[in-house]
């Protein structure tokens, strides 16, 4: 794929993570879009991490599906995605969506199974343990960031979770 078809996918990726989310804000308040899902885009180091990244939590957070997600980006996009790169991105999108799993352990095991869900997770993860965007952290913020750590730790290999 050309690098202006990547970074054309990109592109459309943030304007339809920004069409969905319009009007959620984040747990510090701010646009959700704007202060999440554009930083845990631009922490990706390919273009299918900032895709994911922006759309991590479309299906999640919206009354779309994964596979109605992905048409709307694909309504988008000049080109359609090819069907290798939109089955990754599914794959992807699916383990990311936490209510598709029976539990949080679950949840975070599968996302390590898969590179691309696993590298987006962290840094969705890295952005949600910084909690200087809270301007009064209290008990269950820093019970949360624990949570996260010990997710990342295992994500990156630092931690084993029993099963």
């Amino acid at each position: 794929m050309l690098v202006n078809q990547e970074k054309d996918i990109v592109q459309c990726a943030a304007a339809l993570a920004c069409q969905l989310h319009r009007g959620q804000v984040d747990k510090a308040g701010v646009d959700y879009f704007t202060g999440h899902l554009t930083t845990v885009a631009k922490m990706g180091s390919t273009w299918k991490e900032q895709v994911v990244g922006y759309l991590h939590d479309a299906s999640e957070d919206t009354p779309n599906s994964v596979e109605q997600v992905l048409n709307l980006l694909d309504e988008k996009l000049e080109t359609p995605l090819s069907d290798t790169d939109r089955e990754e991105l599914a794959v992807a999108l699916r383990l990311l969506n936490h209510h598709l799993a029976p539990d949080r352990e679950t949840y975070i095991q599968r996302i390590k199974s898969n590179a691309l869900a696993k590298a987006v997770k962290m840094h969705d993860l890295t952005h949600n343990m910084d909690l200087s965007r809270l301007t009064n952290p209290v008990a269950k913020d820093l019970e949360r960031v624990a949570r996260y750590k010990k997710e990342y730790d295992y994500l990156s290999g630092l931690l084993i979770i029993d099963d």
